[in-house]
């Protein structure tokens, strides 16, 4: 090699290097401005501050927003008891309503009832749609009465209403009565169904707390955590006394799950850290503690039967304040923990948030112990700097320069053309080489969307004359009239509309077969032709071929009135068309139509709709043929 060659070889080399020196230089000034900023950082007292604010801010936009969850769901409650009274003293006393609830409830054991499981599967009945319902009527000392059967069906059409609009906000929904019955609203289980038979809600301090002799006052409730036997999960319980006329009817209530309040209120966002939520009584309500898991031994939680030092302290403490507490902070509860508690309004509960005093130390301790690691690891990072520069700036184009060569070899010529957009920096001959294949790639490319180009447009002719034959899927191939698939589609959709006003109408050709016997299929095909020609006339309607010589007709139509016009209309439209028939049966010298019609009912069957219009159409005939024969 000359001498020549081994300079033009090494010049560059001190280019390259001469351009890390200067990225190092700057890599270790940036470093040392940092090193000099971080040594201003703040001691522990101001870190304990710090801390403070921070965890009172976070306690306080949890509590304003389960504040308002917890408020919106006692307005629920008002909801739900004014809906309930609103229909009580419309309806109770009717023997409807009585009746509605022998349909509904089947006694499974003698003296205990329960609505039948179609109400929590889904059924429409009594007008209404009901879904995810269960009803326990419970062994009680009184038989049951209209009055009582009344207000049990009576909750369960409220619940029905209103309660589906809550199941994301609540657990279940429900209503609870004194006399041993519970009506509920669950997506996730149906309650009543799995209630044990000799189960007295009454025994239990959740509803006991509603009765008049138990709560005078009438006032509504939250109760602590306590555990559902028959769902199988820790809850609590907002409940809502109703009364009328001196008579306790009924408790509005919702269930709010252990799992909801440990998402709403026991959720941390730093490890180590704790919450506690505790009702008046000293009884936990939620924690984040309660994620390891609790058996349901024990109906509630509270310091005499729950295990937990912490939350033993914090309701002693809370018992033996003198005044109410409304919000403090306490270091000497324990000595490991910084405590701070809020009173939350709502339902008149304590909220604790436990943060471990380690974590104020290692966090004031954190700058201080930074500087010390970045003054270790400074050489270390000055390396990472300039091995990340010689990769970018050597390696990283001879590798690419490699890669191109191995695309052109496998003839990839678009990964090459898209390469053109890669920021890899490149000098010299690499840089000519890269550009030299791009240019020969991007030639290739071009012509290879070109091709592309006319395959998307023989895609696209492909794609219409696709549709084309779904449309004559559903197009009868004689008339040109919708088929029998297109009927069944479109008629299905009709009875689940329950906000528009349909009309179905059956239409058979008057003595069909005698034109067909006497002047040939050819002309009755011609006839039926003509004929639903003018059925596509009418306005706001689709038209079918229901078979042979019938035909079937969907009216969108305000009433009867309307239609019965357009299909008079319709019937003067067929007596012009004067298609002659000298062998009818009926002494008329061209073709007539009869017509049935009647009005859509939104849920009922295919079969009922069909059988009422075809009983209609019947009676057109009956009457001579030619005519209209309908229903409202």
């Amino acid at each position: 090699m000359s001498y020549q060659d081994q300079e033009r070889r090494e010049h560059p080399r001190k280019k390259i290097t001469t351009r890390l020196l200067w990225h190092v230089i700057a890599v270790s000034l940036i470093l040392l401005l940092i090193a000099v900023l971080v040594s201003f950082w703040q001691t522990y007292p101001r870190a304990k501050q710090d801390v403070l604010a921070k965890l009172q801010a976070d306690v306080q936009q949890k509590l304003a927003f389960n504040q308002e969850v917890l408020s919106g769901i006692e307005y629920q409650g008002d909801v739900l008891s004014e809906a309930f009274l609103k229909r009580y003293e419309a309806y109770v006393g009717k023997p409807e309503f009585a009746e509605l609830f022998d349909d509904w409830f089947q006694e499974t054991s003698p003296g205990v009832f329960r609505l039948q499981d179609e109400f929590f599967e889904g059924i429409t009945t009594a007008n209404h749609v009901f879904r995810h319902l269960s009803s326990f009527v419970g062994p009680r000392d009184e038989p049951l009465d209209a009055e009582l059967k009344a207000r049990i069906v009576i909750s369960l059409l409220v619940l029905s209403e209103l309660a589906p609009a809550w199941q994301n906000k609540v657990t279940n929904t429900h209503f609870s009565m004194p006399e041993n019955i519970i009506s509920l609203y669950s997506p996730d289980s149906p309650w009543g169904s799995l209630a044990d038979k000799d189960l007295v809600i009454t025994d239990f301090s959740t509803v006991r707390s509603t009765l008049q002799q138990e709560n005078p006052e009438r006032t509504p409730n939250w109760t602590g955590l306590y555990f559902d036997i028959s769902a199988g999960f820790w809850t609590i319980t907002y409940q809502q006394p109703v009364d009328f006329q001196g008579q306790h009817l009924i408790n509005s209530s919702f269930d709010v799950s252990l799992q909801q309040m440990i998402t709403d209120f026991g959720h941390v966002d730093e490890a180590g850290v704790e919450n506690y939520l505790l009702n008046a009584k000293g009884h936990l309500v939620a924690s984040s503690t309660l994620a390891n898991g609790i058996d349901g031994t024990r109906n509630t939680l509270t310091p005499e039967n729950y295990d937990d030092p912490l939350f033993r302290a914090l309701a002693a403490r809370l018992a033996a304040a003198d005044a109410p507490i409304a919000q403090a902070v306490w270091e000497d509860v324990d000595e490991d923990y910084l405590i701070l508690v809020h009173h939350f309004e709502t339902p008149n509960w304590w909220y604790f948030s436990v943060y471990p005093k380690a974590l104020i130390t290692e966090q004031a301790l954190q700058i201080p112990l930074l500087m010390a690691v970045m003054g270790c690891f400074l050489v270390v990072i000055l390396l990472l700097a300039v091995a990340f520069f010689v990769t970018r700036d050597v390696s990283r184009p001879l590798r690419e320069l490699a890669n191109t060569a191995a695309l052109v070899n496998r003839k990839n010529y678009h990964a090459i053309e898209q390469e053109s957009v890669s920021k890899v920096r490149s000098y010299g001959e690499v840089t000519q080489v890269l550009n030299a294949f791009r240019v020969m790639a991007r030639r290739f490319v071009k012509a290879n969307e070109e091709l592309e180009q006319r395959i998307d447009e023989r895609t696209q002719d492909l794609r219409e004359a696709n549709q084309k034959l779904e449309q004559l899927a559903h197009l009868d191939g004689l008339t040109a009239l919708r088929n029998r698939r297109a009927f069944q589609k479109d008629l299905a959709q009709a009875l689940q509309d329950h906000e528009g006003s349909y009309f179905f109408v059956m239409a058979d050709i008057d003595d069909f077969k005698p034109f067909n016997d006497n002047y040939g299929h050819e002309a009755g095909d011609q006839a039926l032709i003509a004929i639903s020609r003018l059925f596509e006339l009418v306005a706001a309607s689709k038209t079918y071929r229901y078979g042979g010589e019938e035909l079937a007709i969907l009216v969108d139509a305000p009433d009867a009135k309307q239609v019965e016009q357009r299909l008079q209309e319709l019937l003067q439209s067929i007596e012009k068309l004067a298609i002659e028939h000298l062998y009818s049966r009926r002494n008329q010298p061209f073709l007539t139509v009869s017509f049935g019609y009647t009005r859509i009912r939104p849920g009922e069957s295919v079969s009922a709709l069909i059988q009422r219009a075809d009983k209609l159409l019947y009676q057109a005939k009956q009457q001579g043929g030619n005519c209209v024969v309908g229903d409202s």
